[in-house]
């Protein structure tokens, strides 16, 4: 397995499960970015220049929705 392929997966799954609504899947987004950054395979930003808060409420909301649409 590759670097960060775990991460990949989630995030294809979830975009999957949600038919395409990739704001539903933005936690998993954020956590394969950071990795890919973590193992140096692109270079390390703050996330907000990649269009995330630290503040993002709406991750929590976005979990919830992919939570009922899985089970």
């Amino acid at each position: 397995m590759h670097l960060c392929d775990q991460e990949k997966k989630e995030y294809i799954s979830c975009l999957k499960t949600s038919g395409h609504k990739s704001e539903i899947c933005r936690h998993l987004s954020k956590k394969y970015l950071e990795c890919r950054m973590e193992k140096n395979l692109m270079a390390k930003q703050d996330m907000s220049e990649l269009g995330f808060r630290t503040d993002d409420k709406s991750q929590e909301s976005n979990m919830k929705i992919q939570n009922e649409m899985q089970g």
